[in-house]
């Protein structure tokens, strides 16, 4: 096949390139359309409503993740962010939808969009706060603070009737043991795609085990196209617009960390310029959100784990990704059986996925200066009170809303708490 402007098509339609962009698809498809269906649950939208939200947010979160891959002189840092819909922004969605509307709600995203995008440059010239020390705690904590998503779904996920049940374990473990016996005793591609045979393995003990659910499956539809404001036109309110523009904020940081944690991995260093892009990639994919009537993303730390273990960093793997996430989104039947991964399944992957994030931050940190007192308490404070605010959030509940977005997650409180010592530290110059 032609390649075009340096693009191999045969390399991306390849079907070991499909492989292993099915690896990313799984590691955060399920993630990806549990924030639709609770926002839509929450706001009590109709069925076609809610099958509406879930196909356009994987249309957008494919669109989104180009806009990161992609390189060009405005937008994209030219890495695989993975872009999916954001978790900090159930609450504020939820809480705006029921104050003010449908039509505000999607308003408000479009605007932070704008905002996000005014505010990129200034939030680029903030690398300098972000040296090895910091990212490497950054990129720990995004490992740390996941754990709890991969037991919670290695039990069965969180509020199902039969969490911690023996066959939920069981079922996890084994999946945990093909993929690690597949890593351990094979080599080359079958190694790279360990997770994905995992996944598939543990799908189909999941059916004679009757922990498969094919109902979601049989009830989707086949073709589902995106539409400007296909649920409500925009409106806007100040105040709902700075709650979520906080959302874009935190989603802003996660990303930060995510371009660190990549660029390590690619061994490319990244400049304000890389930033500046990355960031308006962010806000063009929030202002497509608001258009498009769906949930803003951000970057998924899952996909930095495929990365991590399957070693293969080919951008065409994740040009083939993008492709998969738009037909997902397109053709909802198809998407539906990446839906029916039983959590247990997941879990056991993730177990893997974000292991391998951890570890990879703490290898950067294994490569500081750990002799100096000073950076021990950095990294010690930022990864207590990270990993405080993921494992204990009600202790935080009572924090003025003006302030509750530090603890919105353990990853953003870490990154304020390790960025701050740095400062205090060491200074804020370059």
């Amino acid at each position: 096949m032609p390649q075009v402007k340096n693009i191999d098509f045969k390399d991306i339609f390849g079907a070991k390139t499909t492989f292993l962009s099915l690896q990313h698809l799984l590691a955060m498809y399920a993630g990806a359309i549990v924030v639709p269906l609770i926002v839509s649950s929450s706001l009590n939208f109709t069925t076609a409503q809610t099958l509406y939200l879930v196909s356009a947010d994987i249309v957008i979160s494919g669109i989104a993740t180009f806009l990161q891959l992609y390189r060009g002189k405005f937008i994209g840092i030219g890495l695989p962010v993975v872009m999916a819909c954001s978790f900090t922004a159930i609450g504020p969605m939820i809480k705006v939808g029921s104050q003010y509307g449908l039509s505000t709600m999607f308003g408000s995203i479009l605007a932070a969009g704008v905002i996000i995008m005014l505010l990129a440059p200034i939030f680029a010239k903030l690398s300098h706060l972000f040296p090895p020390l910091v990212t490497g705690t950054i990129v720990t904590l995004i490992g740390a603070t996941l754990i709890p998503v991969a037991i919670n779904n290695l039990a069965g996920g969180q509020g199902s009737a039969d969490f911690g049940n023996i066959d939920n374990l069981v079922l996890g473990l084994i999946t945990f043991l093909i993929i690690l016996f597949l890593y351990r005793y094979t080599k080359g591609f079958l190694q790279s795609i360990s997770i994905l045979i995992g996944l598939v393995a543990g799908m189909i003990i999941a059916i004679f085990m009757g922990k498969m659910d094919m109902q979601p499956i049989l009830e989707a539809s086949w073709f589902q196209l995106p539409m400007p404001f296909a649920i409500a036109a925009p409106s806007f309110n100040l105040s709902a617009i700075i709650s979520l523009t906080i959302v874009g904020i935190i989603s802003m940081i996660e990303v930060t960390g995510i371009d660190y944690a990549l660029a390590g991995m690619y061994d490319k260093d990244i400049d304000e310029a890389d930033l500046r892009r990355s960031y308006f990639s962010v806000g063009i994919g929030y202002m497509l959100a608001g258009i498009f009537n769906t949930s803003p993303q951000t970057a998924f730390s899952q996909n930095v784990g495929v990365v991590q273990m399957s070693g293969q960093k080919r951008k065409s793997i994740f040009i083939n990704l993008i492709i998969l996430m738009l037909i997902c989104g397109l053709l909802p039947k198809i998407g539906a059986i990446a839906t029916a991964v039983p959590a247990p399944v997941l879990g056991g992957a993730m177990i893997f996925l974000f292991g391998n994030v951890l570890s990879y931050g703490i290898s950067v940190l294994g490569a500081q200066d750990l002799s100096d007192n000073r950076n021990q308490l950095m990294i010690g404070a930022a990864i207590t009170i990270g990993l405080g605010v993921s494992i204990v959030p009600d202790a935080f509940a009572q924090l003025p809303e003006w302030l509750s977005w530090l603890t919105s997650s353990g990853i953003v409180a870490g990154a304020v708490t390790v960025v701050l010592l740095n400062a205090f530290f060491h200074g804020v110059k370059k």
